[in-house]
């Protein structure tokens, strides 16, 4: 039988998940479902009366037989199209709205359910889903056929049917008791695909260190991929396993009804009407001989095996439905959180400021940094930027340069303090249209295939002349907004993201170690022409960079230290010089708020 009907709890996200997506076509196919389940009970029911009847009768049921036969293929063809087109609708919004929640989604809780996972749902927990889902017609037909069956076997003896009932709910019980095993076997292997998700990609992307490093590459293999799938093979079989166990006690269930039916009923029958005759009960006596007749034990018999191949169907896919249950609520695990997803739609957009200041007022944001109890706090932080000004951020290691720059973009919310474009605040309800004045080049960043979001026949030719700017024009073609290739070295796919950044045209650029893998030559090209040339159509430029030979292309060289700023200057000779006024002032506004316990 269903899960959902042995367990109320099984099943029930799936189906209200359906209901949810399109009521009319799950009612449909569940109509034509019962439909179908009927008719095969109502062919049991006339195969029966023809084993009894003369052959004068055998006409007319002979018409009836094959009118029952041309609905029960109608409704069952029709119960499983529309099964079939409901779960292929099903898992269609449902890829589409995970992309689009994700998109949604603030980047510190993308960044603290990590890649692994996502992608772990968007393919695996969907394509469960799916195949859920295209079991589904055959469950509920099957399920059907199953129901009118029983109603059949109520109208030839309701005492048979109480027998019947009676092994059926032993059967349930006994499986709902394998079932609890099967189902935490299948949990384990849905966190199993987890693991061995985050070993592929470490497979994948790790491939030249782990070929350098035999010994890391045999402890790779052994301790972690193999030790993952031998796991996810473990947890398999057992889950797997069980639901065969059950499934397999179920149907000898049956087959045991089917002897007791046949070879110890009509001895139970013949002692309960002596004992009736006995005690002068003469209706009792009577009602017992006519309640199971002969005719009834064989309905009983063809009917109960009639059931038991919709029955194998169902316990076949009982393992799967638990399967996309599990992945459903996977899914639903991921904890999308109205208070960390962002507005669909944001009310207000802010417009683009071609000249217009961005100004940070006692910004502060806390994190743990690696090998640290302790949460580090970035700030307060108090810094204005100017149009047409170029910036360069500086400083060590985990100082906090790559979070202010999260910051600066509107990828990161600030826990205190406050972001001012212009006049205007910054908050929760504009921040995306805030982030639309922002080019970027991260330094982990990904390069899409084509230029997206760009429109017009103009495009490729402005495109070709960056790309012979940037010296790609002999690796590179762009064909209506797409690359010929993304098979080039990282220098030559970061001089591609910053073609692309150039493309937008935003007030506000932000570099993020962008010439750490580019040649002398075009390190010298992007400080002294590229980074020029944006200040002089006024845009504002934001710099991390340790190319100190460099730092005189800057208007403002900014140093972070222990989570504060700090601002150096250039001499004339090139050296810099702190200037310790705005130092001094921030340790002061530092050693206010924190005192001398540096995070």
């Amino acid at each position: 039988m269903p899960e959902f009907w042995q367990n109320p709890t099984m099943g029930k996200s799936m189906i209200l998940f359906l209901l949810r997506n399109s009521v009319w076509l799950l009612v449909l196919s569940v109509f034509a479902g019962l439909l179908g389940g009927l008719t095969g009970a109502g062919l049991i029911a006339v195969i029966n009366m023809a084993l009894d009847s003369k052959q004068d009768a055998l006409a007319q049921l002979g018409w009836i037989f094959a009118g029952l036969c041309a609905l029960l293929l109608l409704a069952r063809m029709t119960s499983a199209f529309l099964l079939m087109r409901l779960g292929q609708d099903v898992i269609f919004d449902l890829r589409l709205k995970l992309s689009q929640q994700i998109l949604r989604t603030s980047f510190p809780r993308m960044q603290v359910l990590g890649p692994a996972r996502i992608l772990s749902c968007l393919t695996q927990d969907v394509a469960t889903l799916s195949e859920a889902f295209r079991w589904l017609p055959m469950l509920c037909v099957n399920a059907a056929i199953v129901t009118g069956c029983l109603l059949y076997l109520g109208w030839l003896s309701g005492i048979l049917l109480v027998l019947v009932l009676f092994v059926i709910v032993a059967g349930v019980g006994s499986f709902r008791l394998i079932q609890s095993r099967a189902l935490h076997g299948l949990r384990m292997v849905r966190e199993s695909d987890d693991a061995l998700y985050e070993h592929f990609r470490s497979l994948t992307q790790g491939m030249k260190e782990l070929k350098l490093h035999e010994p890391r590459r045999d402890a790779f293999l052994t301790e972690c991929l193999e030790a993952a799938a031998k796991g996810y093979r473990l947890h398999y079989l057992k889950g797997t396993g069980f639901y065969i166990l059950a499934g397999n006690w179920g149907n000898s269930l049956f087959y045991l009804l089917i002897g007791a039916v046949l070879f110890l009923l009509p001895n139970v029958q013949e002692a309960a009407a002596g004992l009736a005759q006995t005690v002068g009960l003469e209706i009792l006596e009577l009602s017992i001989r006519l309640e199971v007749k002969p005719e009834i034990v064989r309905g009983y018999c063809l009917t109960i095996l009639y059931m038991m191949s919709p029955l194998a169907v169902l316990m076949d896919g009982l393992p799967v439905l638990a399967r996309g249950n599990i992945a459903l609520k996977k899914i639903e695990a991921l904890g999308w959180d109205s208070r960390e997803t962002e507005s669909e739609k944001p009310e207000s957009s802010l417009p683009f400021f071609q000249s217009a200041d961005l100004k940070l007022t006692g910004v502060t944001h806390s994190y743990r940094r690696e090998g640290e109890d302790r949460p580090f706090t970035l700030g307060p932080l108090d810094l204005t930027l100017h149009p047409g000004e170029v910036v360069f951020f500086i400083g060590g290691n985990g100082s906090g340069k790559t979070t202010l720059a999260l910051l600066l973009v509107g990828l990161y919310a600030p826990e205190q303090g406050e972001i001012r474009l212009g006049e205007q605040l910054v908050t929760d309800v504009n921040r995306e249209g805030y982030r639309q004045q922002f080019s970027a080049v991260f330094s982990d960043f990904y390069l899409f295939d084509s230029l997206l979001g760009f429109h017009g026949k103009e495009l490729d030719d402005e495109a070709l002349g960056f790309l012979v700017r940037l010296q790609l024009d002999h690796k590179v073609r762009i064909e209506n907004g797409k690359f010929s290739t993304l098979d080039l070295s990282q220098g030559q796919r970061k001089r591609l993201a910053l073609l692309v950044a150039y493309l937008e045209d935003r007030p506000f650029y932000l570099f993020d170690e962008w010439a750490a893998d580019q040649d002398p030559i075009f390190k010298k090209i992007f400080y002294t022409e590229l980074l020029p040339a944006l200040k002089a159509k006024g845009k504002t430029v934001v710099v991390i960079s340790h190319d100190d030979q460099y730092f005189h292309v800057a208007d403002r060289c900014l140093k972070i230290e222990d989570g504060m700023l700090c601002e150096i200057s250039n001499g004339a000779n090139g050296s810099q010089a702190l200037r310790p006024e705005p130092l001094e002032r921030f340790r002061m506004h530092s050693h206010a708020k924190y005192g001398n316990d540096k995070k």
